[in-house]
């Protein structure tokens, strides 16, 4: 009944503004909704020694770009757009390949470059005893370079409308290498700037944003991240990153090197290691979400449950994941079990947290084995016992070697007195489980399990990280969007424009069908012109999207009062004195509504 008010009022609301606009019509002035794919540039100078060149284009160019209103695919969707499509990494595809890598990694645009270098030309000079000689100390490479970006759907170069056909826009860059992240900057800006000429960012801040980075730590990371990930030259790499960039900012953290060192500790099994270098990032730099995730499973390693939480509970707001809610509850739950007995009040406490994470992983993935299986145990130290065997059946029936699920179920069995079937299962865990003796002792003297180990997330998934980073992007450009075209009809319903006013209130109810403020405005409207009738319906649909929105109940007891409706008068007055009394058009209104009915 609910939906069918509201279509009835959006149909209503759409006839009185004349005819419906195309949804694309809203982001005509502004594009939105674009994910660009940087690939690597190509070196076409055919010295190896400056291929991290091209990598250095793919990397910045990845961060320079990424603004609101374009999502940019990250150097590991990318790889992972490679494996997928089944080529290495290194090898620089042609044309139709890389729009088969667009599409893979869902990007509607590809940037994509070429380059030369041509390596330092030392003037010669006299020397003191009249010999000519390179004066090597002044000679620096010079690097040429060419861009294009394709729009992968149309298939075609980016670019405008001139003399009624359509030309191609290249660009073309030069300069000592010295100055290469100078160049990606005003590179940046150009790209950005064909896309949207309304961009709200000068060449000199993208240039500004692209420096930031001292030219050899930013060569130094380059260099690393093209080594194979296993390699210790890539540490070396980092680290040396690291140190130029803290000694030009005063020891501050170069964070994109801090991250990939942290992986490589991660992988490696030195959790000490990567916890030093996944902290280091703060929140809002980029991949600091998969820093926290990733520095929360070091410590659960550790043991240290304490510093695992402290990561990912607050990552669970930031990144609603399935992932980061199974290892954030299966941490809760491994804290709740190291309390001592005489902190029973702090182990419900932390057990409470793992069920609640949990039981949202549960729901969000029903199907999931690992966190049917957390969520299972965290019921059962929580004496829940008929919850934890329904949590587990599933589990077993997906796996029926699982012997701790087989032991855990039995117990569980035991206790609400279904003695056949925690048997049954008892058996199973007896075959399964090879620890079986020694969990079994341990029952028997203490009723615990100690020795159970609950079952983390190795890995964040790339894909879920990007639909949820392109779903918050889309939410934002809606709702920036919507602000901006409310804002302009305001000035036009101010101005008495009220013809150019409702078809921008039409535009913000097809991004966002839910504004109260569109239809209270339409309202407004359609009483100024007279068309009681249409404003009752929009002042009704902004009600029912917001029943605290005052002004549209004040506006409709005056309405229904005029139309000599005092039964609907009486009730909106009403209404509006319980959202304010101290609303003086709302006691206003009250008052004409009791003097009337006297």
């Amino acid at each position: 009944m609910r939906r069918f008010r509201f279509i009835s009022a959006f149909i209503g609301l759409a006839i009185l503004i004349g005819q419906f606009v195309p949804i694309s019509s809203v982001y005509a002035q502004t594009p939105a909704g674009d994910v660009v794919m940087v690939l690597s540039f190509e070196n076409t100078s055919n010295r190896p020694e400056y291929n991290w060149v091209g990598e250095s284009f793919a990397d910045s160019l990845t961060e320079l770009l990424s603004k609101p209103g374009l999502l940019v695919v990250s150097g590991d969707e990318r790889a992972l757009a490679y494996q997928r499509v089944g080529l290495p990494e290194t090898m620089i595809p042609s044309r139709a390949t890389s729009i088969k890598l667009a599409r893979e990694a869902k990007a509607t645009m590809i940037v994509l470059g070429t380059y030369t270098v041509t390596p330092p030309q030392a003037p010669e000079q006299k020397t003191a005893k009249g010999k000519t000689e390179k004066d090597k100390s002044s000679a620096e490479a010079y690097v040429q370079v060419t861009t294009r970006v394709i729009k992968v759907n149309e298939g075609r170069t980016l670019g405008e409308v001139l003399d009624g056909s359509w030309a191609t826009r290249q660009f073309d860059f030069g300069g000592a290498l010295t100055t290469l992240q100078n160049i990606q900057g005003r590179l940046a800006y150009q790209i950005l700037y064909q896309r949207d000429r309304a961009l709200p960012y000068s060449q000199n801040q993208l240039v500004q944003e692209a420096t930031k980075i001292p030219p050899q730590a930013f060569e130094a990371y380059v260099k690393a991240v093209q080594i194979d990930e296993r390699d210790e030259k890539r540490i070396n790499y980092l680290k040396n990153a690291l140190r130029l960039y803290a000694d030009a900012n005063g020891g501050g953290v170069y964070s994109q090197a801090a991250f990939e060192l942290g992986r490589f500790y991660l992988a490696d099994g030195k959790w000490k290691d990567a916890t030093e270098y996944f902290t280091k990032l703060q929140k809002k730099e980029p991949h600091y979400a998969e820093a926290a995730f990733y520095a929360g499973l070091a410590y659960s390693k550790l043991g240290d449950w304490g510093r695992a939480l402290a990561s990912l509970v607050p990552l669970a707001t930031d990144l609603p994941l399935i992932g980061v809610y199974n290892n954030a509850g299966a941490v809760a739950v491994y804290a709740a079990r190291e309390q001592k007995k005489d902190k029973d009040q702090e182990r419900q406490r932390l057990l409470a947290q793992g069920i609640t994470f949990l039981q949202r992983a549960a729901e969000s993935s029903p199907d999931d084995s690992m966190v049917r299986f957390n969520y299972a145990y965290a019921l059962f130290l929580s004496n829940r016992f008929t919850e934890a065997a329904d949590q587990l059946r599933p589990v077993i029936t997906s796996d029926p070697r699982d012997g701790q699920a087989y032991f855990i179920f039995a117990k569980a069995l035991e206790k609400i007195g279904k003695t056949e079937g925690a048997e049954a299962a008892d058996n199973q865990a007896r075959r399964y489980l090879q620890a079986y003796a020694k969990w079994q002792d341990e029952w028997q003297k203490s009723q615990t399990t100690s020795k159970l180990t609950l079952r983390m997330r190795d890995v964040l998934n790339l894909d879920d990280i990007t639909d949820l980073a392109r779903k918050n992007s889309a939410a934002a450009d809606a709702a920036t969007a919507t602000q901006d075209l409310l804002g302009k009809a305001r000035e036009l319903y101010q101005a008495g424009r009220d013809d150019e006013a409702l078809p921008e209130l039409h535009r913000v109810v097809m991004i966002e069908p839910t504004n109260a403020e569109a239809y209270l405005m339409s309202g407004r409207i359609n009483l100024r012109r007279g068309d009681q009738e249409a404003a009752i319906a929009a002042l009704k649909t902004a009600i029912f999207w917001d029943p605290k929105l005052i002004d549209a109940h004040i506006l409709l007891g005056k309405i229904f009062l005029e139309r000599g409706d005092r039964g609907e008068a009486t009730k909106f007055a009403t209404s509006a004195i319980g959202l304010d009394p101290n609303n003086q058009e709302a006691i206003a209104l009250k008052r004409q509504v009791t003097m009337g009915s006297n």
